[in-house]
């Protein structure tokens, strides 16, 4: 018998501090971005995967979303992808539906076959790294009868997600508007997108007002996951929506 585990939502590791990085007044500008796809792990597949031929397609979608990656130098920082081996972990960002056992306590809760991609943001001079996130991503679509350019073109996308959220989450200077999608129409989306957003207090009440602020005037924070559908938003605050 099955039991429905439900729809499991794990933002965690977007929210997650990434590597401590230099102020963002202690780097230069992202000015020419050199992108790369380490050899780690390319076989795993059942057939070989040519990592400059990923890069490739990877930087296409990343320069789509207005970030500069030419195809040749000089370049101020490199960026370089690199895989994990497939691993039974837990259910990656996003939603997943599982069936199984539903008991929390179970060695199987919420796991599933999961391919880790970590992201590294370099200055290209002296190599120091700015940031450095991993990101997990489902390993269902990697069977062993699925076809290679299926593979391909899943591994792309995966890549082009994991880059493009460190990439936004860069302590660097961007151009103003980079990140207001609204004025850009990139024709790639990532499969799952997690934004933050502060709200701040409200400004009745509170400290020289003589009026104690309401709880309901405390600073928040709202989560948006952007998927291929409607985004769904997530307040925080004491209301816990």
């Amino acid at each position: 018998m099955y039991r429905m585990a439900g729809l499991a939502l794990a933002a965690a590791a977007w929210l997650a501090p990434p590597t401590p990085a230099l102020a963002a007044d202690a780097v230069k500008p992202l000015q020419a971005v050199a992108f790369s796809v380490a050899d780690d792990n390319l076989r795993q597949f059942g057939f070989a995967l040519e990592s400059a031929a990923l890069a490739d397609r990877v930087r296409a979608n990343l320069a789509e979303w207005e970030f500069p990656l030419p195809g040749q130098g000089p370049f101020s920082h490199a960026l370089q992808a690199k895989l994990g081996k497939v691993a039974r972990r837990e259910t990656p960002v996003g939603f997943s539906f599982s069936s199984g056992n539903s008991d929390p306590r179970a060695a199987e809760f919420q796991k599933a076959d999961v391919l880790p991609i970590t992201c590294t943001l370099r200055d290209a001079g002296n190599q120091a790294v700015l940031i450095e996130r991993e990101s997990t991503f489902s390993a269902h679509a990697f069977g062993k009868d699925v076809a290679q350019s299926y593979v391909t073109d899943k591994l792309v996308d995966q890549i082009s997600t994991a880059c493009l959220d460190v990439l936004e989450h860069a302590p660097l200077p961007k151009t103003e508007g980079r990140v207001k999608t609204a004025l850009f129409k990139p024709k790639w989306m990532p499969d799952v997108r997690v934004e933050v957003r502060e709200i701040p207090a409200a400004a009745s009440g509170g400290e020289g007002s003589g009026t104690p602020a309401a709880i309901g005037d405390e600073p928040k924070k709202e989560v948006i996951i952007h998927n291929q559908g409607n985004p769904v938003i997530f307040t925080f605050g004491h209301e816990r929506k």
